[in-house]
């Protein structure tokens, strides 16, 4: 009788080895392996979250709308959701990530660098505040500072705002597309939505704008304006 469950046992324990090292190698860990059970919330829950925050996010942008000299021209958005990856020597923190992205395209006539002065005292007076980097990203007058002669090309920090709604960070950012500096010019589509990359796409659902960037900036151009990007985002489902 003992032997039989010493028998049992045993192949308990060896079982949990088994898994141990099959989940490390194959799914990143424990972690991985219990994302691999996490699942996307319903259809309509998904629609109703996607639609919320695409309606907050709008409400944070209508604040610019007391800065003078900007000619809105277009406005377009990035709506994607992306299952973690969790294989042999990659390991996600979560089991899906969903973002939503609103990028409003303007001109203006206005000296460039008086305008990004006159942007970050707004944002300064809307409880935006610069990321947390290490180290520390410039200010935008310190950026602007360096690159007087192209003020629109300065690296720009990225500003976040709890959303009062949900509790989710809002990311803010001026003539920059997470993950991008100076590139954000030459785009001849929208980016990926995240900051962080992958190291292959796992995408669930993708929603996003055909016109590219480049097309919009040419647009703009033709009318002797200069160019000016706000990036609105926010992350609005993680598990």
């Amino acid at each position: 009788m003992k032997k039989h469950i010493y028998l049992i046992l045993g192949m308990v324990v060896f079982g949990f080895i088994v898994a141990y090292f099959y989940s490390v190698l194959v799914y990143g860990g424990f972690r991985g392996l219990i994302s691999e059970f996490r699942d996307l919330p319903s259809e309509a829950r998904l629609v109703q979250m996607r639609s919320d925050v695409a309606e907050d996010l709008a409400q944070e942008h209508s604040e610019f709308s007391s800065i003078d000299g900007l000619t809105f021209y277009k406005e377009t958005h990035s709506d994607v959701c992306v299952k973690g990856e969790h294989g042999w020597k990659r390991s996600n923190s979560f089991a899906y990530l969903c973002s939503y992205r609103i990028t409003y395209y303007y001109g203006t006539s206005r000296d460039y660098y008086n305008l990004l002065l006159e942007i970050e005292e707004f944002l300064d007076g809307s409880d935006w505040k610069i990321q947390n980097t290490n180290p520390p990203r410039k200010t935008i007058s310190e950026a602007i500072s360096e690159n007087l002669k192209e003020a629109f090309l300065a690296d720009l920090p990225i500003y976040t705002k709890k959303n009062s709604t949900n509790n989710n960070t809002m990311y803010l950012r001026v003539n920059n597309f997470p993950g991008r500096s100076s590139g954000w010019k030459e785009l001849a589509e929208e980016p990926f939505p995240f900051m962080f990359g992958f190291s292959r796409y796992q995408i669930v659902h993708q929603d996003q704008s055909s016109v590219s960037p480049n097309e919009i900036f040419q647009d703009i151009s033709s009318a002797g304006q200069q160019r000016l990007m706000i990036v609105i985002s926010e992350d609005y489902f993680r598990n």
